[in-house]
């Protein structure tokens, strides 16, 4: 430690200071004051005025705490400077009215090369993260020119944002650097690499940037252009930056479908995936993109039952598409991944993507199938008691409603006196159930009725499945059927 004392003598880090800090009398320490949390862990460095200043990670992230009052004086939004001389630390605050510029940049320049030193690094499974440690890159700093830091510069936190870095658990990466490791376990070295550059070039895109490097690494790896095509489908692209793509590459033209797809404008992104198709026929999302969009035309001699089962299934296609598929994992997080399926019908219907498929691909479908999905949109979930089985023929009550429909497998699996979470569907000829139902345990049956308020929670219904069983329910009690 006394190695970095003396490489650190006459440093000094600027942090601008939050009201909840001075609630709580510390300093954040994750990212400006990260050297410093450094060297105050453990004993601790003297505070000039008297007392010590130590680390502590109670909280989780890093804070530097000193001696009753030593933040007396600051108010919030102050530029506090914490300078280390003779060993010990001066607390000041600063107006940063005139700065070195030159070593701001050197600063700036040194976390860049440090940072997609790192990305090559991790992508090459040297290093667990793709960031570098930012208490590391400023001891190099010092070593190299230990003027750099000699005056008060703006602190490193915003400074580097503003260069299109990221920061994260005290490291500095490339923006759209996988701080998830798993995310990306399925990349070569090489992919890793140019899914973040291709990241950044879309993130960080400002007018008139150059965006042919980051097309190039797009139309050299599918694998890559199908991540970032799901995440433009996630999240949108701005209009500058739709303006700015190149319409005679096909991985631009998916990049703006998907995009439009995630606005809910599906006709326009049709459009665009067959301009892509036309310059690239062999591009396989595009390919599938285009059967997605083509199945929403059903042969118009087919009887309509045939046809909602059609639509069921394309519901389903779109609900796991990127910009929805969120809704999904989030009830299996509350409850159980073997109970997807019927969870699907949760995602579908009490969030109303049975609505945004008909804002977006309504024009595709013909005018009784729009009035099905009205009808299927108004269709409560409801418990049912499973009164008959007999052949394919399975009766159910609900209250005073008794209901007889055809199912071969469900027939299969349901017993009198089961209860059944589910949707009974009209397919134009009677009462249908597409998803896959819930089995309740008869002695909560209070417990589910009092969920199927108007409206429906679909994360507290998603989370009844997952609730220890009381004591004596079979192991069978609840689940999917």
């Amino acid at each position: 430690m006394s190695e970095l004392l003396t490489l650190s003598e006459g440093a000094v880090l600027t942090h601008l200071v939050t009201r909840a800090e001075l609630t709580d009398g510390v300093l954040l320490a994750a990212d400006d004051l990260r050297l410093w949390a450094r060297l105050a862990d453990g004993a601790g460095v003297p505070l000039a005025v008297g007392g010590l200043v130590r680390t502590s990670i109670d909280t989780g992230a890093p804070v530097l705490t000193g001696p009753e009052g030593w933040l007396a004086g600051v108010e919030p939004e102050d530029m506090i400077a914490l300078r280390l001389r003779d060993g010990a630390f001066e607390l000041s605050i600063t107006e940063l009215a005139d700065f070195p510029a030159e070593r701001t940049i050197r600063v700036v320049q040194e976390f860049g090369e440090q940072a997609l030193d790192g990305l090559r690094a991790f992508a090459e499974g040297l290093e667990p993260s793709p960031g570098v440690p930012i208490d590391v890159v400023v001891l190099e700093l010092l070593m190299k020119a230990p003027e750099t830091f000699a005056d008060p510069l703006p602190p490193l936190a915003p400074l580097l944002r503003n260069a299109s870095l990221e920061l994260h658990g005290g490291r500095v990466g490339i923006v759209g650097a996988p701080w998830d490791p798993a995310s990306v376990a399925d990349l070569t070295s090489l992919d890793i690499i140019r899914l973040t550059l291709v990241r950044s070039a879309l993130r960080t895109y400002d007018e008139g940037n150059d965006l042919s490097k980051a097309i190039t690494y797009l139309s050299r790896s599918e694998v890559v252009l199908a991540k970032i095509a799901d995440e433009v489908e996630r999240e949108p692209l701005g209009p500058a930056l739709i303006e700015a793509l190149p319409r005679t590459e096909s991985a631009a033209l998916l990049l703006i479908a998907r995009s439009a797809e995630g606005e809910g404008r599906s006709f326009e992104a049709a459009e665009l995936i067959s301009e892509a198709l036309f310059i690239a026929p062999d591009l396989a999302l595009a390919q599938r993109d285009a059967a997605e969009y083509a199945a929403c035309r059903t042969d118009p001699d087919a009887p309509l039952p045939e046809r909602s089962a059609h639509l069921f299934r394309q519901l389903l296609t779109y609900l796991y598409r990127p910009a929805r598929r969120s809704l999904i994992d989030d009830l299996i997080g509350l409850s159980v991944r073997v109970a997807e399926p019927a969870l699907a019908d949760l995602a579908l219907f009490e969030n109303d993507v049975v609505g945004e498929f008909l804002d977006a691909r309504g024009e595709w479908l013909r005018d009784d199938e729009t009035a099905l999905l009205e009808s299927w949109r108004r269709t409560p979930l409801r418990l049912w008691e499973v009164l008959d089985v007999t052949g394919e023929e399975i009766t159910v009550r609900e209250g005073e409603e008794r209901v007889t429909l055809t199912d071969e497998l469900l027939s299969q699996q349901a017993l009198p006196g089961d209860l059944m979470l589910t949707r009974l569907l009209d397919d134009g000829a009677g009462p249908h159930v597409f998803g896959h139902p819930f089995k309740v345990d008869p002695e909560r049956r209070e417990e589910m009725l009092a969920l199927l308020t108007d409206p429906v929670d679909p994360y507290a219904v998603a989370a009844f499945f997952r609730r220890p069983r009381r004591a004596g329910t079979p192991p069978e009690g609840d689940g999917p059927v």
